[in-house]
């Protein structure tokens, strides 16, 4: 296709969304990929994307590492945090705290939410750093604050068990929920049952029903056992 890198990338989006056009993955990745060879950052971030998700190509984690870190070194801040986690993971590359750490810092630095949350884990549970949940916990809540889903869910998570900060289970259930309402499969189990049993929340078997039944669309198999139990 003639046109601009911008202009090639953002007709792959639209086809990788269905925006005005007919849904298809794969021109949407032959698209990006184009921009991404003439070297175009969100493009080369993109193609590794869907390297690694398998989205209109078969999964290659070492391609997806290839395009994060050719896309990373042009001072894209979303491939340095793509590029972190597939170090973190192990994912297309030799895994590694310390490249996962390396590779966050500027994100960081920028407030980037995604790179928040991933230091927020790591702090959490010792990865690369000396384990700190406290911290841990805080750096999740600002990423949650910031719209991260994830970040959500672990912040719910946290304060349901008193994990890093005080129990309580008022907030866990309204972090859930938020989390819930972005798509979070195993958030929408957790609503539903805070609404089975009354915790941090008034008792409402409707409503546990009714967010038992979207964890159970979204693939949850506890979900669909709840479902036949109440």
């Amino acid at each position: 296709m003639k046109g601009s890198n911008q202009e090639i990338y953002d007709l792959a989006c639209r086809y990788y969304n269905g925006d005005g056009v007919r849904k298809d993955w794969r021109r949407a990745f032959l698209l990006t990929k184009q921009a991404a060879c003439n070297g175009y950052p969100d493009a080369m971030d993109a193609l590794g994307s869907s390297f690694r998700y398998g989205i209109g190509v078969r999964r290659n984690s070492k391609l997806a590492a290839r395009w994060y870190r050719k896309a990373a070194k042009t001072g894209h801040l979303g491939a340095q945090c793509n590029l972190a986690l597939s170090y973190a993971e192990g994912s297309g590359v030799p895994q590694s705290y310390r490249r996962a750490l390396a590779w966050l810092k500027i994100p960081v630095l920028r407030k980037m939410p995604e790179a928040i949350h991933m230091i927020g884990r790591f702090y959490r549970f010792g990865c690369g750093v000396r384990k700190n949940i406290p911290k841990g916990y805080r750096l999740l809540l600002r990423a949650a604050q910031r719209g991260v889903t994830a970040a959500m869910f672990s912040v719910g998570y946290c304060l349901s068990r008193g994990v890093g900060v005080s129990s309580d289970p008022r907030l866990a259930f309204k972090w859930y929920m938020r989390a819930a309402r972005k798509g979070h499969i195993e958030a929408a189990y957790n609503v539903g049952y805070y609404y089975e049993v009354g915790r941090g929340v008034k008792r409402d078997v409707k409503a546990a029903r009714r967010w038992y039944r979207v964890a159970a669309r979204l693939g949850d198999r506890d979900a669909r056992r709840a479902l036949d139990r109440i």
